[in-house]
């Protein structure tokens, strides 16, 4: 950050422009001179389209628009080359001093340039066109709503740089605008700013602001009630022995805190008890401990889990649905020090993103990313949300309601489904309807079957309040779902606040309902399958292997608990239960491990790889084709970057395209195929290619199995 934008003259008032811009560009609209579709390959921003033949910088609000930057100031720039990306092209642009940033659709690459490097663009292989990123593609569609309100507003502004943290908190700072919290890490650098809505267009105009989203306190399963819990916050981090399998865990702390306050449930399965608060770590609404209950397996959680595997839990008691702003700020930085002390699963139990942020992939997804991009071992597991309702009033649950945190590329979201109970309701209160849950999720069930039903029992039905994809983009998510309701877990010892958990006549349990139990669960059962894998493959599996066993062996519940007649779960893949209900017993089959790959080498555009499947007998053939993806910009339409493809090929050679397609699938990171082989013996072909990747290598993970 070395000097002021320049500004563009002064037009149409801000609010009235960007009020209105739906109406003059909508997303599927060129931002073209005379407003007019054109033909050519456009640049897909969340905020428009350009179409580089037509765009003209003027059609953007006056406000939200500078005619450049001083030649000395690093400023991100738009690429669009003339084809599909190669790394060669991306290393050109590194030799001139250009900074590549990530990839937007199509085609285009995001470059911090200074003057110099600008002036050296010629010697860049196949640019097509190139622009000056605007401010008005850095601000969230939320934000441009909250431009009509007026008053103040909490926003979280990424820096496309962590180096330009220190002087763009002294800018803010000098300019009056409240930084409520900084931070940095290896992707960017994070700013939580107050200030009048009114003068959001100054922060854009930066030069070191890549993007601008609301900013809200976090979320746990379901919100916590008001006024229950206002933590000092400081960072720091404790030393803790840990052995056998290690799980990461971030929630709102454990029983009374420190690790004598630990109930005795858990207390022989808690290797570290961190506090990000400044305080000692006391899990004042009882969620943390629920959701470590369940982690550890502790009392009435059944799991199936390998003999050798000792799950031992490192918990970070955070700040996310307590306070503004959610703490830590950088969840990268938390990831980067459980991966450092052993952790190679890690559960967010509650997360820094709120429900503004509903389907989208923003900061904190982008982070989620950028760290397992960076650590491939590290596999997340994500909560899909409890934002699920049925707002029309037909008795479906409605699509749409994605946790931003479920939305991340490389993470395992998971949804909830219904369990079989635990038998320690009270018989006075026995298990709630989803109407009764009401009070405590945001859900609505006004109309049955869902109002009346109850919460378990239905073990082949969803969870009404679990919240459904696809995210905004079209991506599968979740991506599986396990149980969510009538789950025991150990109390914290202290006030039970948190929605979602129900007392019992024993006051050392709970009854727990929510998709964080159901994440809960789904991590205990990722790591159980890492010992199995280690020993079979000789070295450390990839997150990408963990996620293609776990989909290649998803159960498919459709069409749900309701029968044909009212069907809530389509076919799978699906944007209710992604791939399916978690099931580990093909992963356990004996012999039924046709091909595992785990290539950590990669593919680069163009390459290919074949493998053989000779099937002799069984009922299907199943193929999952899974790779942690190179993070996607908050900014961008569409958030695949790497672009691989799964075809599988018959004796006969009839094609099979994955999730359910006809073609390739140009928007997921997880691709399956399921083959009908029952008396159909032969050779399949199993064919990987690599159709676009900006950012290469791109390592993957294969499994194929007859099942």
């Amino acid at each position: 950050m070395q000097g002021k934008a320049v500004k563009a003259g002064r037009g149409v008032a801000v609010v009235v422009a960007l009020v209105l811009l739906a109406a003059f560009f909508p997303c599927g609209a060129s931002l073209g001179e005379n407003g007019s579709q054109s033909p050519q390959l456009p640049v897909l921003l969340l905020n428009g389209a350009i179409y580089p033949d037509s765009y003209n910088p003027s059609s953007l609000p006056s406000e939200f628009r500078v005619d450049g930057y001083p030649s000395s100031a690093v400023a991100p720039y738009l690429l669009q080359f003339d084809g599909p990306l190669k790394e060669a092209w991306v290393e050109e642009l590194r030799a001139i001093g250009a900074e590549p940033r990530g990839y937007l659709p199509y085609n285009t690459i995001m470059a911090g340039m200074n003057g110099e490097a600008r002036s050296r663009l010629d010697e860049v292989s196949h640019i097509r066109w190139h622009g000056l990123y605007q401010p008005y593609f850095k601000l969230s569609p939320a934000l441009q709503l909250r431009l009509s309100q007026g008053g103040e507003v909490t926003v979280l502004a990424m820096l496309f740089s962590p180096r330009f943290l220190a002087q763009a908190q002294d800018e803010f700072s000098a300019a009056s605008f409240e930084v409520l919290g900084a931070a940095a890490d290896d992707w960017c650098g994070l700013l939580a700013l107050r200030m009048p809505v009114e003068r959001l267009h100054e922060v854009a105009a930066s030069e070191a602001v890549e993007w601008i989203e609301l900013c809200g306190p976090g979320t746990l399963a379901a919100a916590l009630r008001e006024g229950r819990c206002f933590p000092r916050y400081d960072t720091y981090y404790q030393e803790g022995n840990v052995s056998g399998e290690v799980v990461g865990l971030c929630d709102t702390g454990l029983g009374k805190g420190g690790m004598g306050g630990i109930p005795q449930p858990l207390a022989a399965s808690v290797a570290a008890l961190d506090s990000l608060r400044g305080d000692g770590g006391a899990d004042s609404c009882g969620h943390g401990t629920a959701t470590a209950g369940v982690l550890a397996g502790a009392g009435g959680v059944a799991l199936e889990r390998d003999a050798g595997t000792k799950v031992q839990v490192i918990d970070y008691a955070v700040g996310y649905g307590l306070a503004l702003p959610p703490q830590p700020l950088s969840l990268y930085g938390m990831l980067e020090n459980a991966y450092s002390r052993g952790a190679r699963t890690f559960l967010c139990g509650s997360v820094p993103e709120g429900r503004e942020s509903l389907g989208a992939y923003g900061v904190f997804a982008s982070q989620r990313d950028a760290f397992s991009w960076e650590h491939p071992e590290m596999t997340l597991v994500e909560a899909a949300g409890n934002e699920g309702t049925d707002v029309d009033g037909n008795g479906r649950v409605d699509e749409g309601s994605l946790l931003g945190g479920a939305t991340a590329k490389n993470a395992i979201s998971v949804g909830g489904r219904e369990g079989a109970g635990t038998g320690l309701a009270p018989p006075e209160q026995g298990y709630p309807t989803y109407a009764a849950l009401e009070g405590e999720f945001a859900g609505r069930f006004e109309a049955n079957p869902l109002r009346d039903d109850s919460c378990v029992g239905g073990e082949r039905g969803m969870a009404a309040f679990s919240s459904r994809g696809p995210t905004r983009d079209g991506r599968i998510k979740p991506d599986l779902v396990e149980v969510a309701t009538g789950i025991a877990v150990p109390a914290s010892g202290g006030e039970i606040s948190a929605p979602g958990l129900q007392v019992t006549g024993d006051p050392g349990w709970l009854i727990a309902y929510g998709t964080s139990m159901a994440a809960a669960r789904a991590a205990a059962l990722m790591a159980s399958m890492r010992p199995i894998l280690a020993r079979a493959l000789g070295g450390e599996p990839t997150a990408a292997l963990v996620k293609a066993f776990a989909v290649n062996g998803a159960a498919d519940m459709s069409p749900g608990q309701y029968g044909a007649e009212n069907p809530e779960v389509p076919p799978a893949p699906n944007a209710v239960e992604g791939w399916g209900s978690l099931d580990l017993s093909a992963f356990r089959q004996a012999g039924s491990w046709s091909k595992v790959v785990d290539d950590r080498e990669g593919l680069r555009l163009g390459d290919a790889r074949t493998y053989s499947v000779d099937v002799v007998e069984g009922d299907e053939l199943r193929v999952t084709l899974a790779w942690s993806d190179y993070p996607s910009l908050p900014e961008a339409r569409l958030h695949l970057v790497n672009d691989l493809d799964l075809r599988v090929v018959g004796p006969g050679g009839e094609v099979f395209y994955p999730n359910g397609r006809s073609s390739r699938d140009p928007l997921n990171n997880v691709e399956r195929v399921v083959v009908d082989v029952k008396g159909k013996p032969g050779l399949y072909s199993v064919e990987i290619s690599a159709w676009s990747v900006p950012f290469a290598p791109q390592p993957f993970a294969l499994v194929a199995q007859v099942l």
